[in-house]
């Protein structure tokens, strides 16, 4: 905005990252709008537009970078160009890749079959079947266009008065499409300018391989079909097209979460028939040894029982690894050899079919742990995380602060050195410079880099363009903003962008964390019900301690639990309420910063130890109403 008249209105829709304290707190000049609840991108942006006062509105995405020239450049077109009512700019990719998107044409029938079945790639600059992406028109060339990307909506006020605010319909999804016929309809050309550019990390508001994406996505576009009815002719098509996605993404999502489930179950089974039936030739010379109840009851409690151990210890939780499906097989054999042990004489099976059994089934688990997916890809993953090089492009200055913010996100990347924008002929260079900006493409060949991150502060945007198009989507390329803690960056399109100071991985959120912290609670609960009659002499409210172990027991309370006064709990995962806390702050002045700290360690590194010392510690609390602020 600098050497610009206007305003930025940032409108934030309930998000639970802390954006609009972000904005207050570095971003004092900014008109927030901060909704209590997702009104949904149209509704946003109307609210933005009624704020407004200048003569053009330009409506952003927050996964977007805009150049240095962006605004300028789209002021200047307006200006010499009377009859635009709305601009689009060249969008690229998080690899520097040009987005399709970047010009549209209308959804027309013939458009949106050859869109709907990827017809479209075969003639990419087709006119004819390439409508949907506007083919015929090359990705820098100026030219107009009929619809617009909602990423970047560059529009003349008087325009949009005319043809009237954005349909708050659509909650997600076709109302860029809308606006822009509307615009059209009104009298006004809208135009593609390429001479500038953004970046846009798609994915961010939404999931696009995810089945919500494609109902709301189609639904969208049912909606527009029924406001212009010379559209109507493709209503037919979109619904075909929602109940085929539909189903192939359904089928797609129960495939891929309960294979290695259904695997598992088949290879313990088989594994438990095939020995018993070889131990029974052995043993008595027919295979028909064993009772028919043991391929009835004992298979299937054995299977049954290993599938739940390696269920508990995270086995099918993403992402997989192999150390959980290895604790859950020796939890499982620990389980059924106690299962064993109590059950009837004439119900258990010969112990040499359990151990030989659990022997053929480790066999096929180190089988398939190693050689198949989705185990392998994360073992190697988890290789190519820690193999990570990475470079930074910025000043001395920059370079150290980038530095600090990557070390603080824990991320699996050794920074290699720094690469300048200026050459540094002196022989007293800085510590850790590698080379300069002109030697970039020799720095990665040479020294095999996998990430370059460039300061937003020292990098003019057309030189981190340009590199990502030099260099190529094989590198991930990250920008550190300069006015706050982030570091921002995508593989590509279809990837979510990503943020170091703000990607956390709390353990809280995985499934075995929050199984075991359940678990906790419930095995304590029997414990303090056991030891009632010792605890009533310790507990100072014994009903309340009764009551509270009862709402521990069905889930509504939690026997550890966030501070209610911490400011930033939306952020955290969600717990239930408490009935004690990891930190009990003294005054006023203590509350923000020992909560915030305190509770992020707390669902960073959460072990259910970490529940049982708090328990122990504040044993005498546990039958307070609220163990809270000043207790």
């Amino acid at each position: 905005m600098k050497h610009i008249e206007g305003e930025i209105i940032v409108v934030d829709n309930a998000s639970v990252d802390g954006t609009a304290q972000q904005v207050r707190q570095h971003f004092p000049d900014v008109h927030l709008i901060a909704n209590q609840d997702n009104r949904g991108f149209a509704t946003a942006n109307n609210q933005g537009i009624v704020a407004a006062k200048g003569e053009f509105i330009l409506l952003l995405n927050p996964d977007t970078i805009v150049s240095e020239d962006t605004f300028s450049s789209c002021i200047q077109f307006m200006e010499q160009h009377l009859d635009a009512g709305a601009i689009g700019v060249k969008m690229l990719d998080g690899s520097g890749r040009f987005l399709p998107e970047s010009k549209r044409g209308l959804p027309t029938l013939s458009a949106s079959f050859m869109k709907m079945t990827g017809l479209y790639r075969l003639f990419p600059r087709s006119a004819k079947w390439n409508q949907y992406y506007e083919g015929q028109i090359d990705e820098n060339e100026t030219a107009k266009i009929e619809v617009l990307c909602g990423a970047f909506m560059f529009m003349r006020k008087e325009a949009l008065e005319k043809s009237g605010y954005l349909d708050e319909d659509f909650f997600m999804y076709g109302e860029d499409i809308d606006l822009s016929y509307r615009i059209t309809k009104a009298g006004y050309a809208i135009y593609y300018l390429p001479t500038t550019s953004i970046i846009h990390y798609k994915g961010e508001s939404t999931r696009k391989s995810s089945l919500n994406y494609i109902l709301t996505f189609y639904q969208a576009m049912l909606i527009f079909t029924q406001k212009h009815p010379e559209f109507s002719g493709q209503k037919v098509l979109i619904q075909l097209a929602i109940y085929f996605h539909g189903l192939i993404q359904l089928l797609k999502q129960n495939v891929t979460r309960w294979w290695p489930v259904v695997m598992d179950a088949v290879l313990i089974s088989s594994s438990f028939f095939v020995v018993s039936k070889a131990w029974a030739i052995y043993k008595s010379g027919s295979p028909d040894y064993f009772q028919p109840e043991f391929y009835y009851f004992n298979i299937p409690l054995y299977t049954f029982i290993m599938l739940i151990a390696m269920h508990l210890n995270g086995a099918y939780d993403h992402p997989f690894t192999k150390r959980s499906s290895w604790l859950g097989f020796f939890s499982g054999i620990l389980i059924i050899l106690v299962i064993y042990a109590i059950l009837p004489v004439y119900v258990r099976s010969s112990r040499m079919v359990i151990v030989m059994g659990t022997l053929l089934y480790m066999g096929w688990l180190i089988l398939t742990r190693s050689k198949l997916n989705p185990w392998r890809a994360g073992f190697r993953q988890a290789d190519q995380q820690t193999d990570r090089k990475a470079i930074i492009v910025a000043s001395e200055e920059e370079a150290g602060r980038i530095k600090e913010l990557i070390n603080r996100s824990k991320d699996h990347i050794e920074v290699f050195g720094t690469v300048s924008l200026n050459d540094v002929h002196s022989e007293i260079r800085p510590d850790g410079f590698i080379g300069s900006i002109a030697q970039l493409e020799d720095v990665v060949r040479i020294y095999q880099i996998r990430e370059i991150i460039f300061s937003a502060q020292d990098v003019p945007f057309s030189v981190f363009t340009g590199s990502m198009m030099r260099l190529g989507p094989g590198l991930r390329y990250m920008l550190a903003a300069s006015t706050t803690m982030n570091i921002v960056g995508s593989m590509g399109k279809d990837i979510a962008g990503e943020s170091y100071a703000i990607r956390i991985h709390f353990k809280l959120t995985e499934p075995s964390a929050r199984r075991s912290k359940r678990l906790f609670d419930i095995v304590s609960s029997f414990i303090f019900l056991a030891a009632f009659p010792v605890l009533v002499f310790i507990i100072s409210n014994p009903i309340r301690f009764l009551q509270n172990i009862f709402q521990v027991i069905t889930g509504k309370k939690t026997w550890v639990s966030y501070h209610p006064l911490d400011p930033m709990l939306r952020s955290l995962p969600k717990l239930a309420q408490g009935v004690l806390h990891p930190a009990y702050p003294r005054d006023e002045s203590d509350l923000t910063r020992r909560l915030q700290h305190i509770h992020y360690v707390y669902a960073r590194d959460y072990h259910w130890t970490t529940d049982l010392s708090i328990l122990v510690s504040q044993l005498k609390k546990t039958g307070k109403t609220n163990s809270g602020y000043g207790q």
